[in-house]
């Protein structure tokens, strides 16, 4: 056999090669590391068989050196797969889920089932006792009943679509469970069916027993990758949802992923419904010590301006029920819906520009009628 030998001065080069290699590969990102590191190995062993010069029976060695390019080759790969399952696994507020560390299973369109463990622990104790899985004490916020309002035109036509003339019929879901505000802020604009308790979301999912709903409705929690979570299931329910998310949500990979993929979402794209002015308020629960520093003194706290990201299945009425709202948008003036969150911002600032022109010409008027000048009648 002849076996390719490495002289001293390839050695030499090939770790002076290495050493020096380093510095700049790190400053590169992975991708570009790894087909550096790949160049300098194949570049070494071409270098060492040169050297080496040919032998009898090289045949063997030849086939013996392919094989470990291919090793190295197929290990790097799997280490770049690897690598990007765990990043997938950091959350928005770069709280780390169960998902990497466990291999919990997953469900339809890749989501994934086990509950998340979150960094810091949970002291808050809810109204109706501790809390059935163990949340991340930031997370403790509950939406303001503004946003509720906003979205109660929404309701009251789903509302008609799935139950007819019947009123307080509309069966609403919101399967993350801060201190039960959901339930009493809906309640208190008509709509008392509300399945909001103490449960643990992805124990009800992998149980396969989701409580009776017409419209899932909430405002999933922003560490780990709750939000990815939520909007995977939304896209595999088949059912209407309405979903308070950060506006940079949809310019998410997964997010987009979904609206490419989702069967329900390539038949009735999303759209999108926020405020006219100010964005939504949440609060931090009274009794809770464990405060963000976001969170103000009052317990109020705006940490990205959010919108309503809304699904409506054409059995439900889909677009149609759009061309509805937008009559209602502009009557009131206090929302606005669109197609796109772009559309939603420009919306948005298109009222506030009316809106602060009428405010002006009512003043100047009144200050003429004050006056007694032309133009008071």
């Amino acid at each position: 056999k002849l076996v390719p030998v490495v002289s001293a001065q390839a050695a030499s080069d090939l770790a002076a090669a290495q050493v020096g290699e380093a510095p700049r590969a790190k400053k590169r990102s992975s991708k570009a590391a790894l087909r550096q590191a790949k160049r300098a190995r194949l570049s070494s062993l071409g270098a060492a068989a040169a050297d080496a010069g040919p032998a009898a029976g090289s045949d063997e060695g030849h086939i013996e050196d392919s094989q470990a390019v291919s090793t190295k080759k197929r290990s790097s790969k799997a280490a770049l797969r690897q690598a990007k399952k765990a990043n997938t696994s950091i959350g928005v507020h770069g709280s780390f889920s169960a998902r990497s560390a466990a291999g919990g299973g997953k469900g339809k369109l890749g989501l994934a089932l086990d509950t998340p463990v979150p960094v810091k622990q949970n002291s808050f104790i809810p109204k109706d006792g501790a809390y059935t899985y163990e949340p991340d004490p930031d997370d403790h916020c509950e939406t303001d009943i503004r946003a509720y309002r906003h979205l109660k035109p929404l309701l009251l036509q789903l509302e008609k679509a799935i139950h007819g003339s019947k009123s307080g019929q509309l069966r609403l879901w919101d399967p993350y469970y801060c201190d039960g505000a959901v339930a009493r802020n809906l309640a208190s604009l008509g709509f008392p069916k509300v399945h909001n308790r103490n449960e643990d979301f992805y124990a009800i999912l992998r149980s396969g027993k989701l409580p009776p709903h017409d419209v899932l409705i909430t405002s999933p929690p922003y560490s780990a990758d709750h939000i990815e979570r939520c909007m995977r299931h939304c896209a595999s329910s088949g059912k209407p949802w309405c979903v308070l998310l950060p506006n940079w949500v949809h310019k998410k990979d997964y997010y987009q992923e979904l609206l490419r993929s989702a069967p329900s979402l390539i038949g009735s794209a999303p759209m999108y419904l926020g405020p006219v002015g100010r964005s939504y308020n949440y609060w931090f629960p009274e009794g809770h010590e464990q405060r963000p520093s976001h969170v103000g003194t009052d317990g109020r706290t705006t940490p990205y301006a959010t919108s309503w990201h809304i699904h409506l299945p054409g059995s439900v009425g889909g677009m149609k029920l759009m061309k509805n709202l937008e009559a209602e948008q502009r009557r009131l003036g206090e929302w606005v819906i669109a197609k796109t969150v772009k559309g939603l911002k420009w919306s948005s600032r298109k009222i506030e520009q009316r809106q602060a022109a009428s405010l002006a010409a009512r003043a100047q008027r009144s200050r003429l009628a004050a006056e007694g000048g032309p133009g008071s009648g």
